[in-house]
Formats: structure tokens, sequence, C-alpha cells
């Protein structure tokens, strides 16, 4: 393995190349088309353009089901074939450039929680080319056949050095081919058995939980990196835990060093994967912590932050422990930080 200097966006398209991807449908959305353009210089496959995002996922549905390993570079997607993909259990894996207008944060991208994507929020370059082949080894399982989605939410051209490979041999799996005239399946939203098949849906994300881990782990094995479900950054004596996701996770870690320093026993706990959600790992590491402060990129309106409502649920042990989040808004503070003409530290 060697390392190369790589923006979040090449660091994709490397890792769409080591998993071997068959065909791209992609949609030249700005950011995301960085990733078709780059993967087109370096691996032989079929790169398409199409004339939306949605029928960008709508090609990945029919090569999917034809057997094709499918990558879906996009940008904030929203579509009903966006929605209606993990339905029809096949694997293919989207990588997401985040952004709202100008801005980047994880608006579009959570309006897919509940729809069926595996989702994955890596932190750094590195990750989320590890990431592209990890979720084709989960999704792809026969145990498991759904697509993944994993968010690239910071500076899309920030670039950090990235060990690539060419070798995935043992790790990736013969792409499933769905179409068999010998064996018909049904791939309709409206099918009568409905219920069936969405109950079948939520087993297969269960099943992904373990199945995502021990994908982890053999990859730790083969190349030396794992993240696991979520990332504990000093939390073993911190009595205030940060809870967040993605890429500014790392600006966090060193204002937490900076807060160390300063006597102050704060840790980070970074959700890696969001769906399947890891509620058993979350709420052991946060069962010590006297206070729990939520940073989230989304809010659902009309109810608050996402992420902090599944910290806050009432099946949480979090809860029973008595260890409610943060109630402070950040929204405020951060206004007034932003409106200083002075430099402001606010510490916890």
């Amino acid at each position: 393995m060697k390392g190369q200097l790589l923006s979040a966006t090449h660091a994709a398209s490397f890792g769409a190349k080591l998993a071997v991807v068959e065909s791209v449908p992609h949609f030249p959305a700005p950011f995301s088309v960085d990733i078709a353009n780059s993967l087109q210089k370096i691996h032989k496959c079929d790169i398409f353009e199409v004339e939306s995002a949605g029928s960008a996922f709508s090609a990945a549905l029919g090569l999917s089901a034809a057997g094709k390993r499918v990558f879906v570079p996009c940008s904030s997607p929203l579509s009903s074939e966006v929605f209606s993909s993990p339905f029809m259990r096949l694997p293919f894996t989207a990588v997401n450039v985040s952004r709202t207008g100008t801005k980047s944060d994880h608006t579009a991208v959570m309006a897919l929680r509940d729809s069926g994507y595996l989702m994955f929020f890596p932190e750094s370059n590195q990750e989320i080319y590890d990431t592209v082949s990890q979720s084709y080894r989960v999704g792809e399982d026969a145990k498991v056949l759904l697509p993944s989605i994993i968010n690239i939410d910071g500076v899309h051209n920030f670039s950090e050095t990235v060990q690539t490979s060419n070798d995935n041999k043992g790790f990736l799996f013969k792409t499933p081919k769905r179409l068999d005239t010998k064996k018909p399946s049904v791939l309709d939203l409206s099918a009568e058995n409905y219920d069936e098949l969405k109950l079948q849906q939520h087993k297969a994300m269960e099943n992904a939980l373990d199945l995502i881990a021990k994908t982890d782990e053999k990859w730790g094995q083969k190349f030396k990196r794992s993240y696991g479900l979520i990332e504990k950054f000093m939390t073993a004596d911190a009595e205030i835990i940060i809870v967040m996701m993605g890429y500014h996770t790392a600006t966090a870690k060193a204002a937490v060093q900076k807060m160390r320093a300063a006597g102050k026993k704060v840790g980070i706990l970074r959700i890696r994967v969001f769906r399947p959600w890891p509620a058993a790992q979350v709420a052991a590491a946060l069962a010590n912590a006297k206070k729990i402060v939520v940073f989230d990129q989304a809010v659902s309106l009309g109810a608050g932050s996402i992420l902090a409502a599944h910290i806050r649920r009432p099946t949480s042990s979090v809860i029973s422990l008595g260890k409610y989040p943060s109630e402070k808004d950040f929204a405020d503070i951060i206004e007034k930080v932003s409106k200083s003409e002075k430099e402001i530290k606010l510490w916890l």
C-alpha cells in the first residue's frame, strides 16, 4: 500500500476502483461530478450521465437487478426513485456530497434515514475510501441486500494522505443477480405482501448491524485500519461527552484536547454508522456521562435535533440512567459567535 494525496471526492472514486464497480450512472451535479470524472481517469467501467438524480437511481436499480456492481455519485438527491430503492432489495452504493445551497449539512441525507439505506458518516478521506468497499461487502450479503449511502459533509476538495491498494482478494462477494426467469421475484412497491416485505427489510437492517462490525474487523485484519460502529475519543473518564457525526469531528477532537489541557473532562462519541442505529453501543458509551451535548447538522422541523432524538428516545438506557442531553440552544450561540467582531471561545 502507498499513500496518495487525495481530496474527499477523489478518495471516493479510488474506493470505487478498489471495489471494482462496473456501472456508474450519474447526474453531473456540483461536487459529485468530480467523483465521476476522477473515476473515469483511473478505472475502466461503464460511466454515463443521465438527466436527473432520480434517473441515476433508476438506472442503478436496473443495473443492480441485472447483476452489476453499481456505484452512484450524487449530491443531496431527493426523488421518488431514491426513496423506493431500498424496498427493492437491490444492493448498490451511493456516495453523497452533502450540500444545501452553498452550505454543507445533513439536511437532505437525513430525509433518507427511514427509507432503508445503510448510512455511513466518515470522518476522513481515508475512511471514505475504506467504507466504499466495506459497504459492498455488507450490502451484497444475502442476509442484507440493501443499498448504502456514504456521506461526505466536509470540504469536498480538502486533501489528505490516503493509503490506497489494488488488492481486494478475498473481501468482496460476486455480485448477486436478481433477475432470473426461472425464479421470478416481485420488486413492486404496491405488492400485496407489502407489510411482510417491510418486516423483512427491518430484519435485514438488524442483520447488517452485526455484519458491519464483522466486516470492519476483517478490513482491519487485511489493511490494519478499522473504525467500528462508533468511535470513542477520550470518553473513558469523561464527565461531558459530545455526540456528533462526520467530517467536523476532527475539529471537535482538537477542541477536546485543548479542554483536557485546561482540566476539563470532555470526550467525544462519534457515530460512524447511523443506519442501522447502534443503540446498545451508544448507550454503553454514554452510561457514565454527567452531561451529553449533541452537535447536529440537521433539524427535523417541528421536532428538533434528529441526532439528539436518537439519544433521548424512551428505549435508550441513557434515559433510564437520567443522563439527559443538554437543552442549550447551540444555534443561538453560533449566531452570537458569527456576529461578534472579537474572537470568542466558548467551552462547555
